[in-house]
């Protein structure tokens, strides 16, 4: 009996191997016919999340068969989300100018520039750079899907380097959002999306970042902080978009350094928000003065006139009935602070007019004489005529 034991219980490896993968490929089996209902059970939260993912994300626009959401989850990134909220409303800009001969003679219209735009707005307004459609007989505008539509000049600013145009209202016109530009913060991630060159390389996209948010520049007769960013900006992405990680517009690009590398700069949306605003509503912007005629101080100056301040700008003119002249700013008075500002040239005084709007007040100190004196000037309209 123990021999027979022995055999029933040490049987060859042979047959243990045959029953074990026996046993193997029933449990296999089993589970795979189980697998489905035993999940949701195993991996609750994982199994809800994938069952409530929207395939459709919201980020894409009805009738524009050329923006495809990406199929494979990691090309659903925050860039692509931003690129595809701004892309069908990038559109071209071609300038139609005219010009003269040496004998008077008026040349027929024809393109003699080309930038980038985009529509903020669902009623067609367009914002671009001034630079772009300066001096045009006519603008042409290309949309997104190819479609040439000639659009109107609403108005144009060259002190802050924008303009407006009007296209006609479309069904399912797409637009973008301008987002807020106080709120970028240095080192966050933005898209330039423009039109290189021209139509052959339409809304082309480059990634970068935000260098500075308050880089101060002149441009034209004023001085403004501009966005910096090492995005790549050409020629042809004037008037494009600079975008947020939202898919917000929070800048309009207008200035490169074309001797160096990464140095693109873009004007803030908030500033392209109060200019777009005066420019629909008025055709023009309206912008305050101080009421005064200036020279810049500087140290020899200073010194030949015997002034009292070697830095500043003085008053050469203050007319009656002016701002300036209505709070007690004289001439030969010397401006030194601007709001607790220190002036030191023009362009001081600029920049921190720039910001301000008629009817503001602001505190001026000024050196007469010996004595230092402040007062407050409430800014009228500038009189452009």
């Amino acid at each position: 009996m123990e021999e027979y034991y022995y055999e029933k219980s040490r049987s060859s490896p042979g047959r243990r191997f045959l029953g074990l993968l026996g046993a193997a490929l029933l449990g296999g089996l089993i589970v795979l016919l189980f697998l489905p209902a035993l999940l949701p059970y195993l991996l609750p939260e994982r199994i809800a999340n994938l069952e409530s993912k929207d395939l459709v994300l919201p980020w894409n626009y009805d009738n524009q068969d050329s923006l495809k959401v990406p199929d494979l989850e990691y090309q659903q990134t925050a860039v692509v989300s931003a690129v595809n909220r701004v892309f069908p409303a990038v559109v071209g800009v071609t300038r139609i100018s005219q010009s003269q001969d040496w004998f008077g003679r008026v040349t027929p219209a024809a393109p003699t520039g080309y930038g980038s735009g985009v529509i903020i707005s669902p009623e067609g307004y367009i914002v671009t750079n001034y630079h772009v459609v300066e001096n045009a007989v006519s603008v042409v505008v290309t949309l997104s899907n190819g479609k040439e539509v000639e659009a109107t000049i609403v108005g144009q600013d060259p002190g802050t380097d924008l303009a407006i145009l009007k296209i006609p209202e479309m069904t399912d016109m797409p637009w973008a959002i301008l987002g807020n530009s106080e709120e970028l913060t240095v080192g966050e991630f933005v898209v330039a999306i423009g039109n290189p060159g021209g139509v052959e390389l339409e809304r082309s996209v480059t990634l970068g970042i935000i260098s500075a948010t308050d880089r101060s520049f002149d441009v034209y007769d004023w001085v403004f902080g501009l966005l910096q960013t090492d995005a790549a900006i050409n020629p042809g992405n004037s008037g494009g978009p600079l975008v947020n990680m939202k898919g917000e517009v929070v800048g309009i690009n207008s200035v490169k350094i074309t001797d160096a590398e990464g140095l693109g700069f873009s004007i803030p949306s908030n500033l392209v928000k109060s200019t777009s605003e005066s420019l629909i509503k008025d055709g023009r912007v309206i912008r305050p003065m101080l009421g005064v005629t200036i020279g810049e101080i500087t140290p020899s100056l200073a010194e030949a006139y015997n002034l009292d301040s070697d830095y500043g700008l003085l008053v050469t003119e203050a007319p009656s009935g002016g701002p300036a002249r209505q709070a007690g700013i004289l001439p030969q008075d010397i401006i030194i602070t601007l709001d607790d500002t220190k002036i030191e040239g023009l362009r001081d005084l600029r920049r921190i007019i720039s910001k301000k709007s008629v009817g503001d007040t602001v505190t001026v100190k000024v050196v007469r004489g010996k004595t230092t004196l402040d007062f407050d000037v409430t800014l009228a309209e500038l009189d452009i005529k």
